[in-house]
């Protein structure tokens, strides 16, 4: 299943950084289809998800989807997490993003998708799981490091250290906002088949989109499936993983699996660290005795492109 959607989602990108005309793209492209605008304060672009696209997403994940609709006071949660955002964020959202929609039962924490009008110019379209407004942070990061594994009677336990202060909605903003960054600012290349493009953060680091280099392979990360119902990863192998994880220049097993992801996840956890102050630390447990702890903040291979993101930040 892993490999399917990595297929569409390469097909789906290459087509998205191409130069046809609208009337070609798909329709989940087609700013047309759309019911916002970049015109809109950003408060007013939180809209009801538009039939067309509902159903395309429906059919990408096999749900039957329906549009959720924030009352007053879940825009004002929201608008307050947008005000915590980087400055130059907050300044990519009001540019870019012609909507922003939350889904009931989204089978994701949040998903971002490029738009286009009818001469080329793209927009960007965010999706997002209403639960992230009701679970605080340290809740929905442990709901979604666990769900690669199986839920089964392992003595292998991952604990995930993070924040109960801030919802869910701040960090996975921050990451969306991260993609809607890098689709306009290409920090990843934009795809183009088998690119052998590279940028300074995956250089050396990244084969192509969704293989890194094979230094930082490691086991069953090829198989890494977040929030799936599908075949998942016997907790058995949480230690090697994680092990393995510690070698490498990502800051998360969800940043492992695409160089979209991996900055996303890397800029995402480099912010609310230094910035808020918040930690992201995974435990692999064994009856209550700690194996193996991650912190991708102390890892020196993701600490070498900080660099980068002070550069976007400046």
């Amino acid at each position: 299943m892993k490999r399917i959607y990595v297929v569409i989602l390469v097909l789906f990108l290459f087509s998205c950084q191409s130069h046809r005309g609208n009337d070609i793209r798909p329709a989940h492209q087609r700013l047309e289809n759309y019911n916002g605008s970049i015109s809109f304060p950003v408060e007013e672009r939180i809209l009801t998800t538009p039939v067309t696209i509902l159903s395309l997403l429906k059919q990408l994940d096999n749900v039957d989807y329906s549009s959720y609709a924030l009352n007053n006071d879940e825009k004002h949660l929201f608008m307050n997490y947008f005000d915590l955002l980087p400055l130059v964020y907050k300044y990519i959202i009001i540019e870019k993003v012609i909507g922003i929609y939350f889904i009931n039962d989204f089978a994701r924490s949040g998903m971002t998708e490029p738009v286009y009008d009818d001469y080329g110019n793209m927009y960007t379209a965010i999706f997002l799981n209403p639960e992230i407004l009701y679970q605080n942070l340290s809740e929905w990061i442990n709901h979604k490091d666990n769900s690669i594994f199986e839920d089964n009677d392992s003595k292998i336990s991952v604990i995930i250290e993070c924040d109960d202060t801030y919802q869910a909605v701040f960090c996975v903003l921050l990451h969306e906002a991260s993609h809607v960054y890098d689709f306009c600012n290409h920090v990843t290349p934009p795809w183009s088949g088998e690119t052998t493009l590279h940028t300074d953060f995956t250089d050396a680091i990244w084969k192509n989109y969704y293989e890194p280099v094979e230094r930082f392979d490691f086991e069953n990360r090829q198989n890494i499936v977040f929030y799936s119902s599908g075949e998942k990863i016997s907790k058995e192998y949480a230690l090697d993983m994680y092990t393995a994880l510690t070698h490498t220049p990502f800051s998360s097993l969800y940043g492992s699996t695409t160089w979209i992801e991996d900055f996303a996840e890397s800029f995402t956890w480099y912010y609310l660290n230094k910035y808020h102050d918040i930690k992201y630390v995974t435990h692999i447990m064994e009856n209550e005795i700690t194996l193996l702890s991650y912190d991708p903040n102390e890892n020196e291979l993701v600490k070498r492109r900080y660099g980068i993101f002070e550069k976007i930040l400046e």
